[in-house]
């Protein structure tokens, strides 16, 4: 299975999930790139980014290119919250350091319950896990 995203815009909700293993900083970034790049990204108000099982191949001084990235299409970004699902210590240290160099609002977990509960969608937990689900 590929790195994927999908957007519901009914209920304003993206989520993109990495295949587990390695992954470069250029994987990250293609696939935040043509989330972003979608008609209805601009419905996105609350996205999941899935990075369950992934183990980071790049030096922390690559995430300024994702905070680049996102700034490039911050006209189109309404994204009022961002949560990043990761279960890995390393990597959930470099999600911090992701989100001390950026002003969006963002929280992290290691649980979809926990995920489900902090982007507090009008939905129930069994639909979300089906959204989720890609």
């Amino acid at each position: 299975m590929q790195n994927r995203y999908k957007i519901y815009p009914n209920i304003h909700f993206g989520v993109s999930k990495l295949t587990p293993g390695k992954k470069t900083i250029e994987e990250l970034l293609d696939l935040a790139e043509q989330f972003r790049q979608e008609k209805d990204f601009p419905e996105v108000h609350y996205q999941l980014t899935d990075l369950r099982g992934c183990l980071f191949d790049f030096k922390t001084n690559k995430i300024k290119e994702m905070t680049s990235l996102m700034d490039k299409y911050k006209n189109i970004d309404n994204q009022k919250l961002g949560v990043y699902l990761v279960d890995q210590p390393t990597e959930t240290a470099y999600i911090l350091l992701f989100f001390r160099s950026m002003t969006y609002k963002r929280e992290f977990c290691s649980t979809v319950e926990k995920a489900y509960q902090l982007l507090s969608l009008p939905i129930s937990l069994k639909s979300f896990v089906r959204l989720i689900s890609i």
